[in-house]
């Protein structure tokens, strides 16, 4: 039976080494709402066109990672990169959080300019999770890469799932590792497919140091409706859409999201769509896809915050008017 020391020295052996690492994952996404205007936007630019507008946007996520100390690896849509090996970096954790807040901001400038271009916008999600890996090239004699092997690459990668575009969400270790310096909201519980324990995350808001660097707000400018605007919402169970729908109340509304009051158990990570009402009284509804990213407080009643998802320029527009209108009519 070999001790845990021999393992060690085989692993060196082979090129495996321990570190302690941070891992960022990124998963960047074209947001174009349905399949008929993803299919309409291909035959009007073409393929190509879309192939090199993501290319743009992997390139600067990568480029942002390596200047800060990053091994950079491409999976599909999916940017993987650790900080703090092959050499060890003492601040590996605050180059692998300054790395996912500038990336956010990087992408917020970039979709500024593509709105003026009239091109889709870009939504991304980080997760970051920090801990103990091997770290190494591994594969077989036909193929060999630069690899990462450990529990954190698989909670990294959860952590990933729960956010929405513009968020960066952070395990408890990585919270811990950089203190007060971090500002943050949370702690939020979530459980991850493949991971054993419930897992404590925290929504990064700024990273302090000699500057502060902080993210983007993902909903701002929430115009305050008077009275509420009564819409209603429905659940995702899984991979489908609940036939149900709960009546909602919105007492802020804007592009990215708004605050919502609603029978139905809204809980932070849950995903609903919301249904806008498109004129007071009618029938016809705008339809949202939505996250809840934080749970708040109206006159004694819970509300959660929504961020909306998967949210055109068009349509952000007509629900910025709406929003406007509903508010100007008060």
């Amino acid at each position: 039976m070999s001790t845990a020391s021999e393992a060690a020295s085989a692993s060196s052996r082979r090129g495996w080494l321990p570190f302690r690492v941070a891992i960022v994952i990124v998963v960047v996404g074209l947001l174009i709402v349905t399949c008929g205007s993803l299919i309409a936007y291909v035959l009007y630019q073409g393929e190509q066109s879309v192939a090199l507008l993501k290319r743009a946007y992997l390139e600067q996520v990568a480029d942002t990672a390596v200047r800060w100390g990053g091994v950079v690896d491409f999976l599909g849509d999916a940017v993987f990169t650790v900080f703090g090996a092959p050499r060890p970096d003492a601040d590996h954790v605050e180059h692998a959080v300054t790395c996912g807040i500038e990336m956010q901001r990087a992408r917020a400038a970039q979709n500024e300019q593509h709105r003026a271009r009239g091109w889709p916008p870009m939504e991304m999600g980080v997760g970051i999770d920090t801990g103990s890996a091997v770290v190494g090239n591994m594969g077989s004699p036909r193929r060999i890469k630069y690899g990462v092997v450990g529990n954190i690459v698989n909670v990294a990668a959860r952590i990933e799932t729960f956010t929405v575009g513009g968020q960066v969400l952070v395990s408890d270790s990585t919270r811990q590792a950089l203190g007060d310096r971090l500002v943050a909201d949370g702690p939020f519980e979530a459980e991850g497919k493949g991971v054993g324990a419930v897992i404590r995350l925290w929504e990064v808001l700024a990273l302090q140091g000699d500057t502060t660097l902080a993210v983007p707000s993902q909903v701002r400018d929430l115009a305050v409706l008077h009275p509420p605007l009564e819409a209603r919402v429905r659940l995702f169970l899984g991979k489908q859409i609940d036939r149900q729908t709960h009546l909602a109340r919105l007492h802020r509304l804007g592009s990215g999201g708004g605050e919502i009051e609603s029978d139905a158990p809204l809980a932070v990570f849950d995903a609903l769509q919301v249904l806008l009402p498109v004129a007071p009284g009618g029938d016809a509804s705008e339809i949202l896809d939505g996250k809840v990213i934080a749970l708040a407080e109206h006159e004694g009643a819970q509300t959660a915050l929504v961020r909306f998802t998967g949210i055109d320029w068009d349509t952000q527009a007509r629900i910025e008017a709406f929003a406007h209108r509903d508010r100007e009519r008060t």
